[in-house]
């Protein structure tokens, strides 16, 4: 029970924080409900943390088959073009779904990732595994997000393995900036829109931890969209999120 009152307490903390918009005059507020509880899970809308597993289920659809990616996933009306999925789930939230189930973040510096690049993927406690689940008939399926993607340095290649990338994401955190009109702090990734991010940048809430070039500086550099394995535009998908410390420990055993 002490364990769950501090997940609810980083939960409020964070939310107090991020405050997206100035605040409304009184009469125009009207009574909201964050989260939901139960024995097993925690609820905010977009977000599910079960709160036996510690995954992380985030409703997304697919709007992108094929293609060089610069993130993977976004909210609607920014990135759609250069991303695999949207979600209409509030990045703020995803961040304290994040902190709720003990992944801590190490952030990505604003002025220079070169440095992150070296230390972030040392960092165990901020290693995030991230699958895709989706109904294909009457089946459903379950598959590592990292499958989905492929190296560009290889794209020539007629074995397919030589194209695998390594699963390295990390959760970067974004930062808040402040709201110049309210003088407010806002989460950042509610502005940018990223939330999974594989080019660096600062906002994101999730950062692939390993420099793979600028895809249009040069054919063979970036990642791009494994169209084999991703299933096709509009269809409905649960992004999971865990932590990666405790699938190595699972797989080692």
């Amino acid at each position: 029970m002490k364990t769950f009152n501090n997940w609810i307490l980083a939960l409020l903390s964070f939310q107090s924080l991020a405050i997206a918009e100035p605040a409304k005059p009184a009469k125009e507020k009207k009574a909201a409900t964050p989260f939901q509880l139960s024995d097993k899970e925690v609820k905010m809308p977009g977000v599910t943390v079960n709160r036996e597993t510690h995954e992380i289920r985030i409703e997304a659809a697919v709007c992108l088959q094929q293609g060089v990616l610069e993130y993977v996933v976004c909210k609607p009306g920014t990135f759609e073009h250069e991303a695999i999925f949207t979600t209409r789930a509030k990045p703020e939230l995803i961040h304290a779904a994040l902190l709720l189930s003990g992944i801590k973040p190490t952030p990505l510096p604003r002025n220079s990732p070169v440095l992150w690049w070296g230390r972030a993927l040392k960092q165990k406690a901020s290693r995030v595994k991230i699958e895709v689940e989706w109904k294909e008939g009457e089946a459903t399926k379950r598959i590592n997000l990292i499958k989905m993607l492929q190296s560009r340095e290889f794209i020539e290649e007629e074995d397919d393995s030589a194209k695998k990338i390594q699963d390295a994401w990390v959760f970067a955190g974004s930062f808040l900036h402040q709201n110049e009109q309210s003088k407010k702090p806002i989460y950042a990734a509610n502005l940018s829109g990223i939330i999974v991010g594989i080019w660096p940048d600062p906002s994101t809430v999730i950062q692939y931890g390993i420099e793979n070039g600028n895809p249009y500086e040069g054919k063979r550099l970036g990642i791009e969209i494994n169209e084999k394995l991703v299933p096709k535009v509009g269809t409905k998908v649960s992004l999971i999120f865990s932590r990666f410390e405790a699938t190595l420990k699972k797989d080692e055993e």
